[in-house]
This record gives C-alpha cells, structure tokens and sequence, in this order.
C-alpha cells in the first residue's frame, strides 16, 4: 500500500530533474532549450536520427532509403542505426513534433529514467543531488541530452534498469520482475552489447533455477533479435561500424583465431585510448576515456575498501562487471574514435551504484573532475566544441525555401521506388549538413562520401542530391545533366534529370 506521500514525492523529483536539466543546459550554453536551433549544428548523426524519427511518426517507416555511399538495409529503409532506436522514440515522439521533437524525446527519457530509479531506489534528496552534482561536473552527459544523438536514451535504459533491480531485490514481486526483463530487452534491442544488463536480473535470480532459465531465455532471445536486426535490417556503414568477425569465428568453431583476433583488436584499441588520454591531459580537448577510467577506478576502489569493512558492495560489484565487459566489448567491435562517447552512458552506470552505495567518494570524483576541468585538461564544456546550436535566420529562410522546392517536386513524383523519394548528401566538402533539416518529412538521406561521388564508377540512385557549389561533385552531375533544383548560401540541390 503507497503512502500518502507517494504521489508528492514523485512529482516533487520530476520537477527537480527537469529543473537541474533546464537551467543546467540555459546557465552553462547560454541558450534557453526553446532557442536550440538544431539546423545550426554541426553533428551530422543528429539530422539522420531526426529525419528517422519524423518518418516513423508520419509514415511507420522512411518512405525513402537511408544508407550511406547509395546503400540500403536487405530488408526496409532504416540507417545503421534502425529501427528499434526509432519504434522506442515514437512512443514520446508521437506527442513532441517538429525540429526538435528528438531533442524532446530525450529530456523525456532522462527525466522518465532519473524517475525510475530515484523512487524505485529510494533515493533520499541529498543522494539526488549528490547525482546531480556530479553530472554537472562531468557535463558531456547533460550536453547530449540537449541533442538529437541517442545516447540519452540509453543514458535512462541504465538508470531505469539499476532502479527497477533495487527494487525487485527489496520486494521480489512479479511486476518488477517483468519491468526489469522488459528493460534489459529493449536495452538489448537498442544496442547489442547492452546484452550485458541481463547480469543483473541473472545476479538476482541465483540460485533459482526457474528465474535463472527464464532470464537466460529472455537475454538469448533479445540479443538474437537485435542480431538480426543488425544483419538484415541495417544499411551497411562506411566502414565495419561493428565488428562482429570474433563472433562469426565462434561461429565456426574457430575458437583459436577469435582469441586471437580479440587480443590483437583489444591491443590496438588500448593503444589509441591511451592516446587519447594523453591528449586530454595536454589538454587537446576531449577526456571521456579519462573520466570513464576514473569512474572505474573509483568504483572498483569503494567496492574493495567496502568489502574489507563489510559495507554494501552488491551494485558497485554489478556495474563495475557490466561496464567493464561493455567496455571490452566497445573496444573490439567498435573503432575508438566512435565508442568513446559510448562511454558516456557507463559512467552514469557507475554513478548511480556510487551514489547508491557510496555517495560520498562520488561527491570526490565530481571534485576532482572539477579540478581537471579548470586545468584545462577536460574540455567538456562548451569552450570545448560543445556549444548549443542557436537560431540562424539564414539558415531558417533558406531551409524554407529548399523544403518548398523539394515538396513541389516530389508532389510530382507518382513513383514508389524508395529512391526517387531519397536526397543524397556529398559528406565532405562545404554543403552545411544542417540543411538537411529542409528535407520533407518521410524522406530517405544518404551520406555519400565526396570522394565515391566524385568517381563516375559509382552509379548515384538518389533522385537528389545536395553538394556545395564549385565542388567536383557539382562537375560531375552537371556532366550528367542533372538539374538545378535550388542554390543558396549554404548549399545547392540537383534532381536527377
């Protein structure tokens, strides 16, 4: 039976989430969450998950190809990163529309994950803000909530899913055990080494055997789900944007060369965050492979004091395995470059068991970090590449211009070849991605590298395509015979003729 106070309680730390996020994001960017232009930014990953969201809201699906140098997924029309990531964002997304509806999606998450695991764990108000209180002090993590990158989300899945354990490891009922089984699914689905997160319903179900096969059964089904999703489902990258050759050797029996393999990857890949630790520390910028390194160490350091002076160890013990094994994993399947912000999502793994177990020693990360910051060795804030992207009244009249002649001309179009509703973008030269954003609804993108354009070898199936004007690019379709569809200042658009 909930106490009278339940409901109070609850709202009461909703609105402090939110009001930490907000005036967080408006103190330290300068720009309120309603002046977030997103056209604006830089991060080209952004338009490709904002431009899927929207097709999913309006259409169930991209009604033309996402993919990369003129590719596409075997089955369906989704990117490298679809379409679980964007059946999850269409439950929020169906109510937060326009622009910024997928930076929307993510304050709901993190807010909806703070939540869980606030009032699932019990948390007391000075633990809040002690959670608080670090992330402020590590800021990247708050910066992506203000983005249309998907880690929030995942950032909410590790949160939702700490809670939801605490909880089912305090009452053992039923539906907290399904909340948890649906929660390292959807974790699973989303991304693939999230597999890991069925360690803790696992842990807690030793040593029953029932719970143990049911949670074994769930973890197998998700993670070949999400396989599956990957191979058949996905349009292939530039690269091997997750190497799964160990697994395929497995497979295969070949259990000598997949060692093998692993330890070469794991050796290179050490090798580079290395560097990139020594960079940070020169202060080159950067330092989430170093704050992800001090979150372990600080964990791992509490668990073994803990243990010693039998205090509580049993979520540091649970996150430090579970982010350590995704860590490995980041570093074989993925190149560094790429999963260093991946780790942005274990270190609110760790902070959440610290602030559970061992709030104090995280109060001291946050100080450090701090210190590091002002050295000038961390830079995460927004001297450091990460300011918010605010209003353009340029980029604003020539987006509109470019939407208007795009949806005259696919008005008419009366073809249902995905192609020719598809827009390809010339990835490396001066075109500002954020036009991108002027792309109708429903649309397929393709980033095509400027260098395979340029390559008359290599047949474009786009019926657009958006380069800058002067560009080799631009030569090669006027050679074509393409058609001027729209130039302005911050890039020109063809139609196939």
């Amino acid at each position: 039976m909930r106490s009278k106070s339940f409901w109070p309680g609850t709202a009461a730390t909703l609105a402090a989430a939110l009001a930490f996020l907000l005036l967080y994001e408006w103190l330290v960017y300068k720009v309120p969450v309603t002046g977030i232009y997103l056209p604006a930014s830089s991060w080209s990953d952004e338009v490709v998950y904002s431009k899927q969201l929207s097709a999913v809201v309006e259409y169930g699906a991209p009604q033309g190809y996402f993919g990369f140098n003129e590719s596409h997924a075997d089955i369906g029309t989704f990117a490298a990163w679809g379409p679980a990531i964007f059946w999850l964002y269409a439950i929020p997304g169906f109510f937060f529309r326009g622009q910024n509806a997928f930076l929307w999606c993510n304050l709901f998450f993190v807010a909806a994950g703070w939540l869980v695991f606030a009032r699932a764990a019990w948390l007391k108000a000075w633990q809040q803000a002690a959670f608080g209180v670090v992330l402020a002090c590590l800021n990247a993590p708050v910066r992506y909530v203000f983005s249309a990158m998907q880690e929030p989300l995942h950032y909410a899945l590790a949160l939702a899913i700490t809670g939801t354990a605490v909880l089912v490891r305090r009452t053992g009922r039923k539906p907290a055990w399904a909340a948890l089984a649906i929660l390292c699914a959807a974790a699973t689905l989303a991304r693939p080494y999230n597999a890991v997160y069925w360690l803790y319903p696992l842990v807690l179900a030793w040593p029953h055997r029932r719970a143990l096969l049911r949670c074994g059964t769930g973890a197998l089904a998700s993670l070949a789900a999400t396989l599956v999703l990957m191979s058949k489902f996905y349009a292939p990258y530039f690269f091997t944007n997750v190497d799964t050759a160990p697994l395929k050797m497995l497979a295969h029996l070949q259990v000598f060369s997949a060692v093998r393999y692993t330890a070469d990857k794991l050796r290179t890949a050490f090798t580079q965050v290395g560097q990139e630790i020594a960079g940070a520390l020169r202060g080159e910028g950067g330092g989430y492979y170093l704050i992800f390194l001090l979150l372990l160490a600080v964990t791992v350091g509490c668990l073994v004091w803990d243990r010693r002076h039998k205090r509580p160890v049993f979520w540091k013990g649970c996150a430090a395995a579970a982010s350590a094994v995704i860590f490995l994993a980041l570093m074989v399947m993925y190149r560094t470059t790429e999963a260093s912000r991946h780790t942005l999502v274990l270190d609110i793994l760790l902070l959440a068991a610290l602030v559970l177990e061992s709030p104090r020693p995280a109060l001291g990360t946050a100080a450090v970090t701090l210190a590091l910051t002002a050295a000038g060795i961390l830079g995460l804030t927004a001297g450091g590449g990460f300011g918010m992207p605010s209003w353009r009244e340029a980029i604003a009249q020539e987006s509109q211009q470019l939407t208007a002649a795009l949806t005259e001309s696919q008005a008419a179009i009366r073809s249902d070849d995905p192609w020719d509703h598809t827009v390809a973008y010339s990835f490396g030269d001066a075109a500002h991605v954020g036009m991108l954003y002027a792309v109708p609804d429903g649309m397929g993108l393709q980033f095509d590298e400027a260098g395979y354009l340029e390559d008359g070898s290599h047949v474009i199936r786009s019926r657009y395509l958006m380069t800058s004007p002067g560009s080799a690019v631009e030569a090669r379709l006027l050679d074509e015979g393409w058609t001027l569809l729209h130039q302005g200042q911050y890039c020109t658009v063809y139609e196939r003729g």
